[in-house]
């Protein structure tokens, strides 16, 4: 019955994952600033589930942790330099964290798909 729910619940996660995706795509800094963010907010609670539930080791998640703290890095300071008025770093910065965020969706969703069989 574990297993079950287990799977179940990794379902749910790569579902909350995916239906970042399924959302208008954003248009201004703001709103892909937003977006972003969003991601990440997901993707430390997609790590720390599969982490509690064994699809991620303990170690895996740590290095999804270190990465996501790195992007939160970069996309806080992207939200600073727009602030400022450096629209170009601004831009350089968010590009740099979205794709960090992008590989780490991809891998927590591999690991969940494969814990999932």
């Amino acid at each position: 019955m574990n297993s079950v729910r287990n799977h179940t619940l990794f379902l749910v996660f790569a579902l909350i994952i995916t239906a970042c995706a399924v959302y208008a795509p954003p248009k201004s800094f703001d709103q892909e600033l937003a977006y972003a963010y969003g991601t990440h907010t997901a993707i430390l609670d997609a790590a720390a589930n599969a982490v509690n539930l064994g699809t991620l080791s303990a170690d895996d998640g740590e290095r999804v942790l270190v990465l996501a703290d790195q992007s939160q890095a970069l996309l806080d300071s992207s939200r600073m330099l727009f602030g400022s008025g450096d629209l170009e770093s601004a831009e350089g910065q968010l590009r740099l964290a979205t794709n960090i965020l992008t590989e780490l969706k991809a891998y927590i969703d591999a690991k969940i798909l494969a814990g999932a069989k």
